[in-house]
C-alpha cells in the first residue's frame, strides 16, 4: 500500500532534528536584513554572510544555554 504524501513528509520531518529547520530561516532573515540596508548585490551578499554569522552565533549561544540548563535540571 502506498502511503499518502503528507504522511511520508510527516514521518521524514520527525526524523530530522529541529535545528535544521532553523537554518533556512536564519539564511532568509539574514538576506532580508542585508537587502533592506544595501542596494549593491555584492554588498548584499557580503552583508548576508555577516548577519548570518552574527545571528547564528547569538542563536547558538542561546541553544547552548538552554541545553546546559536542561542538562543541569
Amino acid at each position: 500500500m502506498i502511503e499518502p504524501l503528507p504522511l511520508v513528509f510527516a514521518q521524514l520531518a520527525d526524523k530530522v532534528p529541529g535545528v535544521f529547520f532553523g537554518l533556512p530561516l536564519l539564511a532568509l532573515a539574514s538576506l532580508i536584513f542585508a537587502a533592506t540596508h544595501h542596494e549593491d548585490p555584492a554588498q548584499i551578499g557580503y552583508a548576508t554572510v555577516h548577519w548570518a554569522v552574527w545571528l547564528g552565533g547569538i542563536l547558538g549561544v542561546v541553544l547552548a544555554a538552554v541545553l546546559l540548563l536542561g542538562w543541569l535540571a
